[in-house]
């Protein structure tokens, strides 16, 4: 059946990069296509009860209201209604009163579904459409079999207020950033071999209170991308991260490991010498004080990693144009056709 309304589930008031992507979706969705409307659709979950519970009053967040997305006050109950789950609440949609409502997952990460979506899933849901944000989410769907014509790639982007460097001069002032939430034992052996003596090289949690565990805004993160000349992550990738996108953006060296999508140079498309395949301090270390002593020089490096960033907006109207042609000009097109063999077959 051809989709005429797409209902994008995310949670209310929650400000990361998964309920941002749904709203861009969602925007382009009402922008570029007159054949589809798109609606948030804000649910709240019940951690103790199990369950999700739609919240008709809420409305997209003052950071999102450049985005066109308006709220569903009711569930989608059509055959040509589609409703779009956020991988990490696969668990969640056969539990919905939703009657005759298409369903499919964008899989904006792999790790975050915890395998909630399991291999028999996989097998007893064909009718389920997926969506992938990551090469290592299409790498993910192929192991598990999922037919070609289930399958639509769907990037996103960082908004443009973070994509541009402020115009005054910066101060490096930071020497390495990394997030605490990511890889700590690993940053930690990093810090032991790097930094802490007289000379030593200065690390910076992304986040504030005691070690950095405490959360803080886009803008803070920003500033302080803005002051530092690398950002280091060995943690899992679980899909393609915005962290080291927005690092890269404010002119910062990054270098990651090679664990889930920064396998991948289509998610995260950086020089080989800043990928660390095998974890070795020393070698590490030499790099970081390389990076450091010719910030200047190696920052140029990551150029082509800018403008591939740069033109991921784009690429996701590309990803739009491909899903609208796929659940709606082509079904349409598949309708006609079958009725038109039904009425031969009458006509006989």
């Amino acid at each position: 059946q051809p989709i005429q309304q797409v209902y994008l589930i995310c949670p209310p008031n929650v400000e990361t990069g998964g309920p941002e992507a749904m709203h861009q979706l969602c925007h382009m969705l009402s922008s570029i296509s007159c054949s589809v409307e798109a609606q948030m659709l804000y649910l709240r979950e019940d951690k103790f009860h199990s369950e999700l519970e739609l919240d008709a009053t809420a409305t997209p967040l003052p950071s999102y209201r450049k985005y066109n997305a308006n709220s569903a006050s009711s569930f989608p109950s059509s055959d040509s209604d589609l409703m779009i789950w956020p991988e990490c609440w696969t668990h969640y949609i056969d539990t919905l009163e939703t009657g005759d409502a298409q369903t499919a997952i964008w899989w904006l990460s792999v790790d975050n579904n915890n395998s909630r979506f399991t291999a028999n899933h996989f097998k007893e849901r064909s009718d389920i459409l997926h969506l992938y944000q990551s090469e290592y989410a299409r790498q993910y769907l192929l192991k598990h079999k999922v037919a070609d014509h289930q399958v639509i790639k769907m990037t996103e982007f960082i908004p443009q207020e973070r994509c541009f460097p402020s115009l005054t001069e910066e101060k490096r002032d930071l020497d390495v950033l990394y997030n605490p939430a990511k890889g700590i034992h690993y940053t930690d052996e990093i810090q032991k071999r790097s930094g802490g003596k007289k000379g030593g090289i200065c690390f910076t949690a992304i986040g504030g209170g005691l070690n950095g565990q405490e959360r803080i805004s886009p803008q803070e993160v920003t500033a302080l991308l803005h002051r530092a000349k690398v950002y280091i992550d060995f943690g899992p990738h679980p899909g393609m991260d915005r962290l080291p996108r927005e690092a890269a953006l404010a002119n910062c060296l990054v270098i990651t490991n090679t664990s889930g999508a920064a396998k991948h140079k289509e998610d995260v498309p950086i020089p080989g010498q800043y990928k660390i395949s095998k974890f070795d301090v020393d070698a590490i270390h030499r790099l970081l004080k390389s990076c450091l002593e010719d910030y200047e020089k190696r920052v140029k490096d990551f150029d082509s990693y800018r403008e591939w960033i740069h033109g991921q907006e784009e690429r996701m109207r590309l990803c739009v144009d491909t899903f609208v042609k796929r659940v709606v000009s082509e079904r349409e097109e598949k309708k006609g056709e079958d009725q038109k063999k039904i009425h031969r077959s009458y006509e006989k």
